[in-house]
C-alpha cells in the first residue's frame, strides 16, 4: 500500500513554505489562505491513542474549536485516520494521522469553511500518511 517512496516531499505541489517555519506550507491569501503542515515525532502508542491526543491539542490551541467527526483515512483504512474541527465559523481544520514505525505523523489541513479541499492536497496527505515503513 505504500504510496510514494519515503523521498517525495510531504508538501502539497504548488504551495509555498511558510518562511522559518519547517513543515508549514501555505497557498492564498487573506479569507481564502489555505496552511499545510506535517510533522512526525517518535511515538510508540496506537493510531486511536494519537487521535484522542490529537483532539486534546487542537482544543488546548484553539479554545473555542469544536470537534465535527473522525474516521478512519479511505485511501488506506487501518494505517490512518482524519479527523475534521471547526476552528471557528468561517475556518475549517483536517488533521491527518498514522502510526508507524515507531513514529506518529501528523498532517494538518486548514482551509475556509465549506471549501473543497484541492487535489494537492489529497495527494501530499495521501503520499504521507499511507507510506507503511
Amino acid at each position: 500500500m505504500a504510496a510514494a517512496c519515503s523521498a517525495a516531499s510531504p508538501a502539497p505541489a504548488g504551495w509555498q513554505p511558510v518562511p522559518g517555519a519547517s513543515g508549514k506550507w501555505v497557498q492564498g491569501a487573506g479569507d481564502a489562505e489555505q496552511r499545510y503542515s506535517y510533522e512526525t515525532r517518535a511515538y510508540d502508542g496506537t493510531l486511536q491513542a494519537l487521535a484522542s491526543q490529537q483532539a486534546v491539542a487542537v482544543a488546548q490551541r484553539t479554545p473555542r474549536a469544536k470537534f465535527i467527526r473522525s474516521d478512519v483515512y479511505a485511501p488506506c483504512p487501518g494505517i490512518a485516520a482524519i479527523a475534521t474541527f471547526a476552528l471557528t465559523r468561517s475556518r475549517t481544520l483536517d488533521e491527518g494521522l498514522s502510526v508507524q514505525g515507531g513514529q506518529a505523523i501528523v498532517v494538518g489541513y486548514e482551509r475556509p469553511a465549506g471549501a473543497p479541499t484541492p487535489q494537492s492536497v489529497t495527494d501530499a496527505m495521501q503520499r504521507t500518511l499511507c507510506l507503511t515503513r
